[in-house]
């Protein structure tokens, strides 16, 4: 259960979200920025990253939606090019651990995996934007839902096309 009474009812991160939207808005933003083809890196495999980031930040609410939006997109392990995302992970996940400790190497790295400079940069966004939404998520004691919540929630959002669509619509939903 959450720890703010607002929310208790559904237990859901998005009615913090919606609560102010004002404030939320440029997150979502900038998640759909990233993960909407501005670089090489496909949206299931930004999806996967920050799959990943909340899996080590021990984000059960975070990862759950990573999932069911990862599940929506029908993304299979050949479609994810697992072999040559794989330094790309390591990098993510050594970003996600200690930035400070980053060096020409890592990014050597990923470019020698045939990656390009923009994907550095997008996946150093991705696992701070994802790090964020852990924080909050977990810091505000939102846990996991059910699976066939976050699958809903995926289908929304890839049906939307996008976290951004997909909040506008609530937005609607709840009002002013």
């Amino acid at each position: 259960m959450s720890y703010l009474s607002y929310t208790r009812e559904s237990d859901n991160f998005m009615e913090v979200l919606l609560r102010d939207p004002k404030r939320y808005l440029p997150i979502v933003e900038f998640v759909d920025n990233v993960t909407q083809g501005l670089s090489e890196l496909g949206w299931a495999e930004c999806e996967l990253i920050m799959a990943e980031v909340s899996r080590v930040n021990r984000s059960a609410f975070c990862l759950g939606i990573r999932q069911g939006v990862t599940q929506a997109l029908k993304a299979d392990e050949s479609s994810l090019r697992r072999d040559r995302l794989a330094p790309v992970l390591a990098f993510a996940l050594k970003v996600n651990r200690d930035a400070s400790m980053i060096t020409q190497r890592d990014v050597q790295d990923v470019l020698d995996a045939g990656w390009g400079e923009q994907t550095v940069e997008d996946v150093v966004g991705l696992v701070a934007i994802q790090r964020l939404y852990n924080m909050i998520a977990t810091g505000l004691g939102f846990r996991a839902l059910p699976e066939a919540v976050f699958a809903e929630m995926g289908e929304a959002t890839v049906e939307q096309r996008g976290y951004l669509p997909t909040f506008r619509a609530f937005m609607e939903q709840t009002g002013p």
